[in-house]
């Protein structure tokens, strides 16, 4: 595939209800994610009260309620997204790029994780970082603000998957007709 088919194809992709609805759904399960690590840590902390409880109550307060309200957001979002206004995903999206400025200002994550399973952190920060990805191709994308090729570039955007692209021509469309 060439180029110039590719960047359209992948804009497409990347405008499309179906990629802004997988971005609603990696939010859902990130803030799941981290309600059963606070979760976790709650349990141990009633078996284990001097537990080092390092800003978790500021997690609690401000971090959950903020990560909850964006959720909210985003879930209305893509409602208006396929109603055909794209424009508050992509607000969605720009909020969600924040977080790591909020999570400064918490205090970080905290090393309430260490005291709990690895697996409750790996699997937040991990479905954090796909949101944020996902989040982040949408956002530069409603906005047109992709530099040159840089949405050729699988180290911003993610894997690449050609024959995946292909679900995005129109009908009676061929590769040729935009190369």
């Amino acid at each position: 595939m060439n180029k110039t088919a590719k960047k359209e194809l992948l804009t497409r992709k990347l405008t499309s209800v179906e990629y802004m609805t997988e971005y609603v759904e990696y939010f859902n399960q990130m803030v799941d994610s981290l309600l059963m690590g606070m979760g976790a840590f709650q349990q141990l902390q009633k078996q284990n009260p001097h537990v080092d409880a390092h800003n978790f109550s500021a997690w609690e307060s401000r971090g959950l309620p903020n990560l909850k309200g964006d959720r909210a957001y985003a879930i209305d979002a893509l409602k208006k997204a396929k109603a055909g206004d794209p424009s508050y995903l992509s607000s969605s999206a720009g909020n969600l790029r924040g977080i790591s400025k909020d999570v400064d200002n918490i205090g970080g994550f905290g090393e309430w994780w260490q005291h709990i399973d690895k697996k409750y952190e790996n699997d937040f920060r991990r479905k954090l970082n796909r949101t944020q990805t996902i989040g982040s191709n949408i956002y530069w994308t409603i906005r047109d603000s992709w530099n040159n090729d840089e949405i050729l570039d699988e180290d911003i955007t993610g894997v690449i998957d050609e024959a995946d692209l292909l679900k995005y021509l129109k009908p009676n469309e061929k590769l040729d007709d935009i190369s």
